[in-house]
């Protein structure tokens, strides 16, 4: 069975190493020169390599003249790595969150202080890419406290994956959520057997010939308008988050426009 090298390197190992042990596992033993003939590595960097390959524990230096080396069982010698590996990732995810504990400790009273200026723009977000738009609008839908009311259609932003987390953040605490979407999206397989099963969820939702774009508004507080790119190519989207109850109201009276004249499911 072919090995690939890099499948060694996700373990830790340098490629020289993942290459020099591969060398060592096809025969009994090779000296240092052999080693480097046969995996490519420069003879020159040979020995360090050998060396940091016994140090993590994947060989053995026999004291024969020349000097030879033996592969350790990958079935002990790759455990032990892994185990090692493991707790370094470890290390690190502890260092990563006590340095953003304590960031966010330091970086807190300057956060305060900015509250207090007056930015004319501190309502608006502007996000773009699908993958900053969808974390928003999960994140908007899992802070929702009383209802969310959405826009749905084509093209798709979020991944029907993603469109389940997002529908069913409100639903499982019992918010009000109803729902718009145009005729096309029914004929998505996916997407419509989505839509039934929230429905069954408490997901109110009814169907409209066309909307004019994507949004949803939560607790007529917030709203989130996605805009798609009218240059031609695949389809690009700039999303824009309003902070705003008189921007929400107004938007809000358009959803009950176009909610009166949709039929239901």
């Amino acid at each position: 069975m072919a090995i690939d090298p890099q499948e060694l390197t996700a373990l830790g190992l340098t490629a020289y190493e993942a290459g020099a042990y591969l060398a060592l596992l096809g025969r009994p033993e090779l000296t240092s020169a052999e080693v480097a003939a046969r995996s490519g590595i420069p003879r020159q960097r040979v020995y360090d390599v050998l060396a940091s390959l016994a140090a993590k524990g994947l060989c053995l230096a026999r004291d024969v003249s020349p000097k030879a080396f033996v592969a350790v069982d990958p079935a002990v010698g790759l455990d032990l790595l892994a185990r090692e590996r493991e707790a370094a990732l470890a290390r690190e995810r502890e260092t990563t969150k006590a340095l953003a504990t304590r960031l966010a400790t330091a970086l807190g009273p300057l956060f305060t202080s900015g509250r207090g200026q007056n930015d004319p723009l501190a309502y608006v977000e502007v996000l773009s890419g699908p993958t900053r738009i969808a974390h928003r609008a999960l994140a908007l839908a899992r802070e929702a406290r009383r209802s969310v009311a959405s826009c749905i259609t084509r093209p798709m932003i979020l991944s029907v994956e993603q469109n389940t987390t997002f529908m069913q953040a409100p639903l499982g605490r019992g918010l009000g959520y109803r729902a718009l979407c145009d005729a096309a999206i029914l004929d998505d397989p996916e997407l419509g057997v989505l839509l039934e099963t929230l429905c069954g969820q408490g997901l109110a939702l009814r169907v409209a010939d066309s909307l004019p774009l994507k949004m949803q508004a939560f607790d007529d507080e917030v709203a989130l308008l996605s805009m798609q790119d009218p240059a031609g190519g695949p389809p690009h989207f700039t999303a824009v988050v309003i902070y705003n109850r008189g921007v929400a109201a107004m938007l809000s009276l358009a959803f009950e426009a176009l909610w009166q004249a949709a039929r239901p499911l």
